[in-house]
């Protein structure tokens, strides 16, 4: 399946953007990353019943993350948020609709590498998290629900729009 750019159906999306040229070096590498490589990630402002948000803890950037990663190949986005929320912290969900588009771009010299990340709203069907958590080269800690987005949340700005909206 070919992941189709939410842009192009929604009119409402909160849209950001970084752009910044970076050194040969580092630009060279960029290709190793799933996400530049993929061009797609997906996350999802989880909710639960009582209006709680579900949050994974990466130890390595010891931060809260809201779920959510590169879309495989073959995935459409809506495919690659569950199995992204599944991975990270166990809970199932119902994705809804993008509320954000983040676009990642760097450069050097004449090239560009660019990937997007779309932030959907979702719907747990359970709120039990689980305990076995991420995969080969991620570290989440644990996952849990919260009130209100912590202030060690990783693009709050990104996170707290997409929430803003899915709570609406």
């Amino acid at each position: 399946m070919t992941v189709t750019d939410p842009r192009e159906r929604f009119d409402d999306l909160h849209v950001l953007r970084s752009e910044y040229e970076v050194d040969a070096e580092t630009f060279a590498g960029l290709g190793e990353y799933e996400a530049f490589q993929s061009g797609w990630v997906a996350t999802a402002v989880t909710l639960d019943e009582d209006d709680r948000i579900l949050l994974a803890y990466d130890g390595d950037d010891e931060q809260w993350v809201v779920p959510g990663g590169t879309v495989q190949s073959g995935e459409s986005l809506r495919e690659g948020v569950v199995r992204e929320v599944r991975e990270e912290t166990g809970v199932d969900v119902t994705p809804e609709r993008p509320h954000a588009v983040y676009d990642v771009v760097r450069t050097h010299s004449e090239d560009s590498h660019t990937f997007r990340v779309v932030g959907f709203s979702a719907t747990a069907t359970d709120s039990e998290v689980g305990t076995n958590l991420g995969v080969d080269d991620e570290n989440i800690e644990r996952a849990a629900w919260f009130d209100e987005l912590p202030k060690e949340t990783f693009d709050r700005e990104f996170a707290q729009a997409v929430l803003s909206k899915a709570r609406e």
